[in-house]
């Protein structure tokens, strides 16, 4: 995705930027404080706003369920998130090293982060790592940059939906009350178009080319609705047209 660098005008839809892979881990190798590093990736796997980072409990994860509970985000709301069963023993260790701490993240002196300090820090991180990129001046002649923390949201929002998670389901885990809100994520995420863009230029996917090698025509079917080439209604009905032969 490009990266805009004119004035947002009201007017117009304005796209939030995102971190790529590539970018993500330059990111990650130059934060170098063990509790900057730690909220700054639950933050991209959960998708929390900074705020919620610096607010949140150990006692707010729950490791078993695999859940975390995020108490009076934007608008004083709760709302539950689930944590990616990849993170669980990265959150575990963190948990050994810091047990002595309530906040998930906490400063030198045990004491909970400032949101304004994390996102000093998150920029020292993005300047090291050659992604702190200018982009225009407010009104106030304030400088603003391609990238902040809030872009680690922005990520986990537009993967998910790359990923193929519901609208829906993207909508509560950020916690946004309109749903248009969240149908901003729709625009960036561009890997389905990109797909259908490729067939119609004649690149097929490569389980298109191989089925003519397989006589079971539910397994056709069954890899055709894995591979993203029909939806659930449709692979519904066709399987059970087919289970009746």
């Amino acid at each position: 995705m490009g990266i805009k660098h004119a004035r947002p005008n009201a007017t117009k839809r304005t796209l939030p930027n995102v971190l790529n892979k590539k970018q993500l881990i330059a990111l990650f190798e130059n934060i170098e404080e063990g509790s900057v590093f730690m909220g700054c990736l639950i933050a991209l796997f959960c998708g929390l706003r900074i705020s919620e980072v610096c607010n949140l409990k150990k006692q707010d994860i729950d490791l078993e369920t695999e859940k975390v509970l995020i108490k009076e985000g934007k608008g004083s709301k709760d709302r539950i998130v689930m944590l990616p069963s990849t993170l669980k023993p990265i959150i575990e260790k963190w948990f050994r090293f810091n047990k002595d701490n309530e906040y998930f993240i906490s400063n030198d002196w045990g004491n909970q982060y400032v949101p304004s300090i994390l996102s000093f820090k998150f920029k020292k991180a993005l300047d090291k790592a050659k992604l702190k990129i200018e982009t225009f001046k407010s009104i106030t002649g304030q400088q603003r940059y391609a990238y902040s923390f809030h872009t680690l949201r922005h990520t986990y929002a537009t993967y998910l939906l790359e990923q193929g998670v519901d609208l829906y389901y993207v909508q509560r885990s950020l916690g946004h009350t309109d749903i248009h809100t969240t149908q901003i994520y729709a625009y960036i995420s561009n890997k389905d178009l990109q797909g259908k863009i490729n067939m119609a230029f004649g690149k097929k996917k490569t389980s298109e080319r191989n089925y003519e090698k397989i006589e079971d025509p539910l397994h056709i079917l069954k890899l055709k609705f894995a591979n993203g080439e029909i939806n659930k209604e449709e692979f519904e009905e066709k399987y059970m047209l087919l289970s009746e032969i």
